[in-house]
Parts: C-alpha cells; sequence; structure tokens
C-alpha cells in the first residue's frame, strides 16, 4: 500500500499504528551457558592466569639481573644486566609493581663510573622496554603541576579582563610554568 502523498509504501499496519513485522517479531533466544561454553571459558581462565611458577621465575630473574647490575666490576656487566633487565620486562609486558624501585635504582647509575656510551646505549634499550611513556620520571612533576593550574588560569583570566594587551606573554608564561616542569622531568629521564 502506498502513503497518502503515494511516494513511499508503508508497512501494514494493525489498529493501533504498530505494524505487524514488530508485533510478530520473535525475541531472540537467550544467551544458554551449555557445557561447551562453561568448559571453553574455564579453559581459557586457566590460560590466562599467571601459575605461580611463572610468577617466581620472573622474580628470580629481575633479582639476578639486579643483583648482576648491583656487584659489575666493568662496563659489559653492567650492560649486560641492563639488557636482562630489557628482556624480561619485553617478555612480560613490564615489571608490573617493580617498576617504579627498578627505575630509581637503575638512575644512580648515571653517576657511577662504571657511566659510559655502551652503558648508556643499554639503559635506554632497557629503559624503553621498561617505562615506555616515561610515567616514572613525569609522576613527581604531574603530581605538583597539577595545583598550579588552578591559580595559573586564574591569574591568566584576570590579565585578559584587566590587561589585554598583555595576554599573549603572560600566556606564554603560563603555559611555560604549567608545562615546563613536565618537560623537563621527561628532557631529564
Amino acid at each position: 500500500a502506498l502513503s497518502a502523498a503515494g511516494s513511499s509504501p508503508r508497512l501494514p499496519t494493525s489498529t493501533r499504528g504498530v505494524p505487524h513485522a514488530l508485533i510478530h517479531a520473535r525475541a531472540a533466544p537467550p544467551l544458554t551457558t551449555g557445557p561447551r561454553i562453561v568448559v571453553s571459558s574455564a579453559l581459557l581462565a586457566a590460560t590466562l592466569a599467571v601459575s605461580p611458577v611463572h610468577a617466581a621465575d620472573f622474580v628470580s630473574r629481575a633479582d639476578s639481573a639486579m643483583e648482576i647490575i648491583r656487584t659489575a666490576d666493568g662496563t659489559s656487566q653492567v650492560s649486560d644486566g641492563l639488557k636482562q633487565i630489557g628482556t624480561l620486562a619485553e617478555e612480560y609486558g613490564g615489571l608490573g609493581e617493580r617498576t617504579e624501585d627498578t627505575v630509581q635504582k637503575l638512575r644512580t647509575l648515571k653517576s657511577s663510573a662504571l657511566w659510559n656510551d655502551e652503558v648508556e646505549i643499554s639503559y635506554r634499550d632497557a629503559m624503553r622496554s621498561i617505562d615506555p611513556f616515561r610515567v616514572v620520571a613525569v609522576k613527581p612533576a604531574m603530581q605538583t603541576s597539577v595545583y598550579a593550574y588552578v591559580p595559573i588560569y586564574i591569574g591568566l583570566l584576570v590579565v585578559q579582563q584587566v590587561l589585554p594587551k598583555f595576554f599573549p606573554p603572560a600566556y606564554a608564561a603560563a603555559a611555560l610554568l604549567a608545562f615546563g616542569p613536565i618537560i623537563f622531568a621527561v628532557m631529564n629521564s
């Protein structure tokens, strides 16, 4: 049947204006939890769970790599320890709760007598695996600079209303004041 304008076909409707297709449509059957779904879900969960052996292997490998670095007599031993830590972080997708502590300990290498070009390359490779987004380096700057945003914003509003011709340099100074510590932390990590 065509509508009154004659341009588009209309669905046959019941007396209340609801299309018959909607009235007689069947609802999808509810999801069932058959034995296949239960077994496959259990197998998937068991596969994804970290086994205690796997976790113990991680801890022992991380400890041994840090011990190699701590007791190193030469730069090649330090580089080997850093490579082991980097490989461990790549295998396990990071170091988890050990990340911050490990990064802090590895930063002390920069001031040691064993620091040279070979160690620096190994250090950068390991850090790229351990903390690729430099979260540990930026965290303190972010925690303190977040409190500066509100006063900076209010100060910019005052400058914009009272001294509008000084707003562009004030805006640049405010951006430097707000984001400078974060940029500094990233550059020095």
